[in-house]
């Protein structure tokens, strides 16, 4: 990956986003970085060395294949405690992994599917919403980008892919 200005590229934290700049920068031990601007107004500068070992390109084709099938897949709701959740899918969303971010939208939709159906007066946590979110977010601002259509389009064919509208 070249990380040359113009490309688009995939920051796990914060979604794709675009190389605006290549600056040195530094007091004396100059130090390249690139600067990545996120759809949000968000400006990001990575020094050139972790944003090689960070930065990934947008998902391909073959990948996107990956994410509707997880998406598609039906699986158990797990019966683990919450605090193991939480810490399988936080590591899953620090990855930033489309396929590992479409294992968790799975999951938390299928959750809260069940949740709905069997009449329960609870509903998903806080962070288990927050979590869900999160990589519903990340997941369908990659899929916009690589299809060349607007984010809430991407959102809805993640909700189709899952069976229903989340």
């Amino acid at each position: 990956m070249q990380l040359a200005v113009g490309d688009v590229v995939v920051y796990p934290a914060h979604g794709v986003g675009r190389i605006v700049a290549r600056e040195r920068r530094g007091d004396g031990s100059e130090v390249e970085v690139v600067v990545i601007e996120f759809g949000d107004d968000l400006k990001v500068s990575l020094p050139l060395e972790r944003a090689r070992g960070q930065l990934r390109s947008p998902v391909s084709e073959a990948e996107l294949r990956q994410v509707q099938a997880v998406l598609r897949e039906e699986r158990a709701v797990s019966t683990a405690p919450w605090l193991a959740r939480q810490r399988e899918s936080h590591a899953k969303l620090a990855d930033g992994d489309p396929v590992s971010l479409a294992e968790i939208v799975r999951d938390g939709a299928t959750r809260q599917q069940l949740l709905t159906l069997k009449g329960a007066k609870t509903q998903l946590s806080d962070g288990e919403k927050r979590l869900f979110g999160k990589a519903r977010q990340l997941l369908a601002g990659e899929i916009a980008q690589v299809r060349g259509q607007a984010t809430n389009d991407a959102d809805e064919w993640i909700g189709r892919q899952l069976g229903h509208s989340v």
